[in-house]
């Protein structure tokens, strides 16, 4: 399945599919580049899809789906300040985002990805943090101020 099949096949986020990364909002599109712009398969600006639906949520960013040498993967990106007393906000948007995959996006979850967070400013996290490790054992990976898709 292709990742727009499988954004189409998503009820609450069916007709959020966008080319490249045209979903991404403009404040975001400097901190997200592709390193094979040809390679991308579009995007979607979760947290705007699932504004209505789930108005208190931690709702996830985007998702950016990518052509690689066998498979289209998702990079499910979080565009989010980079502080230490961020982390605990950043776990909980991840376990959030993980259930949604599981309970409404099952297509998506069933694609490869990754988990990755992109500092909104500067960044003052420290590098070895306990709770910083404790994140990247759950999936998520820290990019800091800039994210370029592989």
């Amino acid at each position: 399945m292709t990742f727009r099949q499988a954004v189409e096949a998503t009820p609450e986020i069916a007709n959020s599919f966008r080319a490249g990364l045209r979903a991404l909002r403009e404040v975001d599109r400097q901190r997200i580049a592709a390193q094979r712009p040809r390679a991308l398969r579009g995007s979607v600006d979760l947290d705007n899809a699932l504004a209505e639906t789930y108005p208190n949520a931690r709702r996830w960013d985007y998702a950016i789906g990518v052509e690689q040498t066998r498979c289209q993967q998702v990079y499910w990106a979080e565009v989010h300040p980079a502080r230490d007393d961020q982390i605990a906000v950043m776990r909980e948007k991840l376990e959030w985002l993980k259930q949604w995959l599981r309970d409404s996006a099952v297509a998506l979850n069933n694609l490869p990805r990754e988990f990755v967070w992109v500092s909104s400013g500067a960044t003052a996290i420290t590098p070895n943090s306990p709770k910083l490790r404790a994140l990247a054992v759950r999936g998520l990976v820290f990019k800091g101020g800039h994210f370029r898709i592989p």
